[in-house]
């Protein structure tokens, strides 16, 4: 799935791409898609290294996983 929903943006706005932010949070570009892809439910998994590396802050970043849930992936 290609689509730009609110994970994807979420981390273009932060890390430029997705690859960037896969390499500056320490996972797999794979891992990114995934989180793009299917939810970005497993991303709570580093959210320390996202908090950290981006600025946001963890209920941010909750609130765009949830958002994503809410609304699915079209």
């Amino acid at each position: 799935m290609n689509a730009m929903n609110n994970i994807k943006l979420f981390l273009i706005r932060n890390y430029d791409s997705v690859e960037k932010a896969s390499r500056i949070i320490g996972v797999t570009s794979n891992t990114v898609r995934n989180w793009c892809d299917n939810g970005g439910r497993n991303m709570l998994k580093h959210l320390p290294e996202i908090s950290e590396t981006c600025g946001a802050t963890y209920a941010e970043i909750v609130e765009e996983v949830m958002i994503f849930e809410r609304e699915g992936v079209e």
